[in-house]
């Protein structure tokens, strides 16, 4: 393996062509990874991955449960489809998926890397055009965040408590869950509120070109740098730095922050002058620190230093309530973006919706709503529009658990049984978590014959 980062994965069960795919891919500039499955691919995969080149029929996994796993956690991630089926309705099927192409077997090896070529330019420019949109996007504001469970209220409620300070924040939970939405909220109730909100994404941008968005390059500081160059700190004077995936920062880098954080100063790369800095430093991460800290690959101090307050988004399988808002709020804001009619969403998609756990979370419930609002008929999303992704559920206990069909009193019941779980019985933690007073969660649990270690399953 290279020194530096696989930028091409390649998955196919024969090991011919994966050793011979492998040298020609290094011949081409790539830096490739190989792979017998799906499974070791989704294993593999890594923000700095540019292209994936994905055979359909392998064992354990195969290419089109993979695809589906990928278009779901790395949506911007290009994967080419490799198979021996010239079969009209796999590759549909494919591109339906979220496959950018299609090649089949026996293939012409110039053919398909100027393919892998076109998808790594792609990439790189989706990125770009991610990274520019984050930078420029108005802050958001309490009309963009769906908080109706009582985890999200509480959450809510503490990010705009501290909105007001100018500690650094570091936001945690799974991929998908809205960590750049709450950062945005968060600058929206600061007192920075009307200065810039910068955003970068650490794991987008190779570490020389990551140092240089960063902290800015003086002329003359490496090749090509012909004039100086303002980075995202200075960027940010007055405002916030919201530094996306903070985990992959490189580690040679990871001082220069630190004495940003520490001593409000920085200098440009090839400067001299040491520059003062006013800005507040919103982080997110989805890894867990320890291990990377144990494997010094991140610096124990700076993990201190981004995580003074630190907020974690809870996963959206565990707030179903908020699925169908978020859902319509995606499709009323995708309507307006195309200046279509409005589209609504029918009780069999909604029934579709409540009964998959969502392990890609917001993103993931977003882009489907966008690409199923593409394709439905009649202005209304039916259940046979949501393709691919939730074609099943995640868990054979899913359906059980849904709340649909389920009555107010039956819903009520379970919310509180299961905060009185999670409080382990302590009836006034209950209360305020479900953000009723302790009065009425007595009352309530009379009225329906509940006690502390009363189990009531969804």
């Amino acid at each position: 393996m290279p020194n530096s980062p696989y930028n091409l994965i390649i998955a196919d069960d024969d090991s011919t062509i994966r050793n011979l795919l492998s040298i020609k891919a290094t011949q081409h500039g790539f830096r490739p990874a190989t792979v017998s499955n799906g499974q070791e691919v989704l294993e593999m995969m890594k923000d700095h991955v540019d292209v994936v080149l994905l055979d359909l029929h392998m064992p354990k996994m195969d290419g089109f449960h993979c695809l589906q796993e990928l278009s779901k956690s790395h949506p911007l991630v290009p994967i080419i489809i490799l198979s021996g089926e010239n079969d009209a309705s796999s590759a549909m099927k494919a591109v339906k998926l979220g496959a950018h192409d299609y090649i089949t077997k026996p293939f012409d090896l110039n053919h398909l890397f100027t393919t892998l070529r076109n998808a790594k330019k792609y990439s790189h420019i989706q990125r770009e055009n991610q990274s520019l949109k984050d930078s420029i996007s108005p802050a958001a504001t309490s009309t963009d965040v769906i908080a109706y469970s009582a985890p999200m209220k509480k959450l809510m409620a503490n990010a705009k408590k501290v909105a007001h300070l100018d500690s650094s924040i570091l936001l945690t939970g799974e991929s998908g869950t809205g960590k750049g939405v709450l950062a945005r909220y968060i600058h929206a109730q600061s007192d920075r509120a009307d200065k810039p909100f910068i955003t970068v994404s650490c794991p987008a941008l190779p570490r020389e070109l990551l140092e240089s968005e960063l902290f800015g390059h003086e002329k003359g500081a490496f090749t090509g740098a012909l004039k100086r160059r303002v980075g995202k700190i200075e960027a940010a004077k007055g405002g916030t730095l919201f530094l996306d995936e903070i985990g992959d920062l490189p580690i040679d880098l990871q001082p220069k922050l630190l004495n940003v954080l520490q001593d409000k100063e920085f200098q440009r790369v090839g400067g001299e002058q040491t520059l003062p800095c006013d800005v507040r430093i919103i982080t997110a991460t989805n890894i867990d620190f320890k291990e990377k800290i144990k494997n010094k690959e991140f610096r124990e101090d700076l993990y201190y230093r981004i995580s003074v307050i630190p907020l974690e988004l809870p996963a959206l399988r565990t707030r179903p309530v908020e699925i169908i808002p978020l859902a319509e709020h995606f499709l009323k804001r995708v309507t307006l973006q195309r200046g279509s009619s409005s589209v609504v969403i029918s009780k069999s998609a909604t029934k579709k919706l409540l009964q998959y756990d969502w392990p890609g979370n917001v993103r993931q419930l977003e882009n489907l709503i966008e690409r199923a609002s593409a394709f439905c008929e009649d202005n209304q999303i039916d259940a046979d529009d949501l393709v691919g992704n939730i074609d099943s559920p995640s868990n054979s206990d899913t359906t059980d658990n849904s709340l649909a069909g389920k009555t107010l009193a039956e819903i009520e019941k379970i919310a509180i049984s299961q905060t009185l779980d999670l409080c382990n019985g302590n009836k006034a933690e209950s209360a305020r978590t479900l953000g009723i007073s302790e009065k009425s969660i007595y009352n309530k649990m009379n009225r329906l014959n509940l006690t502390p270690t009363t189990k009531t399953q969804l």
